[in-house]
């Protein structure tokens, strides 16, 4: 083992398990595992801190935030693109009703109500009884 403290030595109580028990060595295989975790992380570190070929990150906010003010120039440009779509939308509709409702009276005047009645082919009591 390591020349790391015991934690028997600082007071704490004796685990229960002995020695030469599963559970004594399953946490024994543990910590190696841990310690060896790591070792493994501290190297990977060391060696990143040392590497020159890491990617400038002095510029890094700057980047982000001029992308964050095109992300918000889009949006503003998209929301006036919409109100125009929906003002066109409505100036269509509105437009197609009072179009619709002038043409349909429009016709409603230009015919007699009783022109569908009148025919030269038939008698006027063929015509009501229907």
């Amino acid at each position: 083992m390591t020349s790391a403290r015991s934690i028997h030595g600082l007071g704490m109580p004796r685990p229960r398990a002995r020695e030469g028990s599963r559970v004594w060595m399953r946490i024994v295989k543990g910590v190696r595992e841990v310690r060896r975790f790591m070792d493994t992380l501290e190297q990977a570190l060391r060696s990143l801190r040392a590497s020159n070929g890491a990617p400038a990150l002095d510029d890094l906010e700057d980047k982000v935030w001029g992308r964050v003010r095109t992300a918000r120039a889009d949006a503003a440009a998209e929301r006036q693109w919409r109100r125009a779509q929906v003002l066109a939308a409505s100036l269509a509709l509105v437009t197609g009703v009072i179009l619709g409702g002038a043409e349909a009276t429009a016709l409603m005047r230009s015919q007699q109500p009783a022109s569908a009645l009148t025919t030269t082919t038939l008698a006027p009591s063929e015509l009501l009884e229907g």
